[in-house]
């Protein structure tokens, strides 16, 4: 039952398809005994989907577990993370959606609690759990200011109650969090050389800490549930356990708004659309014609121009994103007019719309889809934050 609960909480959300939406994809493996007997399981989450945590498309919400604990939890600890109600937090409004009808988030919050007692965590560790999600929240309305520094534009985080609060919660000292927040620091011959950042980079920068920070909480619970629900296999050879594998993914997603995350769900429906091709036609069809067999030849379309387009370096989508999210001076404008003109001829890759379009397109198997240059290069800060800043480090160390 609590490896039911935990997800709905952790990694669902309402979208506008589903009240209830996965947003993210796991593999699980059941294992049996000999006689059948369920002994054990294991959990694989990948791709989920961290931008949710920033912002939601119109009507959607953020990750259940937000409302719940907000709407859910005791007086006296919501006074202790300081915490209000859901139309207070940035994070939880881009949606101008705070409610779910046929959701009850206080009710909802207090199974997530008796799931998470019954998958063994302590006490110690729900409320560490409760203080990041309650930084998180508090993070989202941290403001940033312009100003100069050596004489170079800069930003400066603005005197709010809620900065204290987030460095409170995350453990670090002010300065370290205003240094992570308002500074880009790279390594130059061995030493750490800090940039400025203008006000925008700065909420950039602060999106992308948070969405780091979810993620490494997201995997720490899975982590302490496949530590409960996971036993090794006996020693003994003549005691062999089966078990069976279910992988439950998204499907294929073309949304008004398309970002990163479903740029990654759709590149991995297509390699699930490539080991199709390849084992019912492709393979099947080479062993006709190596053993002689008569066949009338089944035509079919292969996918693979797509999948090179996405992942083929070193010119893929995925390595000039990778690359222009390194550059200081990278923009969404430079990023999409250097995947416009590298792949210009590419059959798979369609090009703006308009001069005033920021997306690019690809031609999947499922149909052409148009993705958010923006949020493809916030998803790829995310993802280079971790290995840039010294805060970061040391939250990686201080995690649950």
């Amino acid at each position: 039952m609590g490896t039911i609960l935990w997800p709905l909480a952790f990694g669902n959300a309402k979208t506008i398809r589903n009240d209830n939406s996965s947003r993210f994809g796991k593999y699980i493996d059941i294992y049996f005994s000999p006689s059948g007997v369920i002994e054990s399981a294991r959990i694989e989450q990948f791709l989920l989907e961290k931008s949710r945590v920033c912002r939601q498309a119109p009507q959607e919400r953020n990750f259940h577990i937000f409302y719940c604990m907000l709407l859910g939890m005791r007086t006296e600890e919501r006074g202790l993370l300081r915490l209000g109600s859901p139309s207070e937090y940035r994070y939880l409004t881009s949606g101008n959606c705070t409610s779910c009808e046929g959701l009850d988030d206080a009710k909802d919050y207090a199974h997530v609690r008796s799931a998470l007692k019954i998958l063994m965590f302590s006490d110690a560790e729900h409320w560490d759990l409760s203080k990041l999600l309650a930084a998180i929240l508090h993070l989202g309305n941290v403001e940033f200011m312009a100003a100069v520094f050596e004489n170079l534009d800069s930003s400066d985080v603005m005197e709010t109650p809620a900065f204290p609060t987030v460095a409170t919660f995350l453990e670090v000292t002010q300065q370290a969090l205003r240094d992570c927040l308002v500074k880009h620091s790279i390594a130059i011959r061995g030493e750490l050389v800090a940039r400025p950042l203008s006000t925008t980079q700065a909420a950039d920068r602060r999106d992308a800490l948070v969405k780091g920070i979810y993620g490494h909480l997201f995997l720490w619970i899975v982590k302490k549930i496949n530590a409960a629900i996971f036993t090794p296999p006996a020693q003994d050879p003549k005691h062999v356990r089966r078990a069976i594998g279910l992988l439950d993914i998204f499907g294929f997603e073309n949304f008004q708004n398309n970002s990163f995350e479903q740029l990654c769900i759709n590149f991995a429906n297509e390699h699930l659309q490539q080991f199709f091709v390849q084992h019912v036609f492709t393979l099947e069809q080479e062993e006709y014609r190596s053993e002689g067999v008569t066949w009338d030849f089944v035509g079919y379309t292969d996918n693979r121009p797509t999948l090179d387009l996405l992942a083929l370096k070193p010119m893929s989508i995925i390595s000039l994103l990778d690359e222009e999210s390194r550059l200081p001076q990278g923009t969404d404008a430079t990023m999409l007019q250097k995947l416009n003109s590298v792949h210009a001829n590419n059959k798979a890759f369609l090009q703006p719309k308009n001069i005033h379009d920021a997306r690019f397109g690809i031609a999947h198997f499922a149909g052409e889809v148009y993705y958010q240059v923006e949020a493809g290069r916030h998803t790829a800060l995310t993802l280079q934050l971790a290995g840039h800043t010294a805060l970061a480090l040391q939250l990686a160390g201080t995690l649950p």
